[in-house]
C-alpha cells in the first residue's frame, strides 16, 4: 500500500490521487482503515521482540526490512490525507489509544521477557509458570489490542 501511494504521489498523478481521496468515499474509506491499522501499530513493540528472541541474522534482516516498508506507508498515507498523525479526524480512537497503549506496550515488554526466560528453562516447574504467564499474556493482549490483536 504504501509504495503504491509513494510511487503516485511522487508521479505526474500526484493530484489526480489526490483528488480521489477527497472525492472517492470508498476509496477515502478504505484509506481510513489502513491510517486506523497503522495508528494502532508499534514498530518499536516488533523491534523489542525481536532484539529479545531473534538470532536468526536474516530473520532480524527481514524484521528491518519491514519496518522500513511500514515507515514508507506511514510517510505516504499521511501524506496522502494531509494528516499530521494518523487519526487527528478521529477524536475517539486517538483518546482510546493514548489510554490502551501504555498497558498494551507493557503486557508486549512483559510476554517477550517470559517468552525469553520460557525458551531458556531447563526446569520443568518453572516452564508450567511460564507457560501460564504466557497464555495470560496472549489473552491480555488479545483483549488490549481488539481488532488489531
Amino acid at each position: 500500500m504504501g509504495e503504491a501511494v509513494k510511487e503516485v504521489l511522487d508521479s505526474e498523478d500526484a493530484d489526480t490521487l489526490r483528488t480521489m481521496y477527497k472525492e472517492w468515499g470508498s476509496f477515502r474509506t478504505t484509506l481510513e482503515l489502513v491510517e486506523m491499522v497503522l495508528a494502532k501499530s508499534e514498530p518499536k513493540i516488533a523491534q523489542h521482540y525481536e532484539e529479545m528472541l531473534v538470532k536468526d541474522p536474516m530473520a532480524q534482516e527481514l524484521g528491518h526490512h519491514i519496518r522500513k516498508v511500514h515507515k514508507m506507508t506511514e510517510d505516504a498515507v499521511l501524506d496522502l490525507a494531509s494528516h499530521k498523525q494518523f487519526c487527528e479526524n478521529n477524536e475517539l480512537l486517538t483518546r482510546s489509544l493514548q489510554v490502551r497503549n501504555p498497558y498494551v506496550d507493557c503486557m508486549n515488554v512483559m510476554q517477550a521477557e517470559i517468552l525469553k526466560r520460557l525458551r531458556e528453562s531447563d526446569n520443568a516447574e518453572e516452564e508450567k509458570v511460564l507457560k501460564d504467564a504466557l497464555l495470560i499474556s496472549i489473552t491480555g493482549l488479545a483483549n488490549g489490542m481488539g481488532n488489531t490483536g
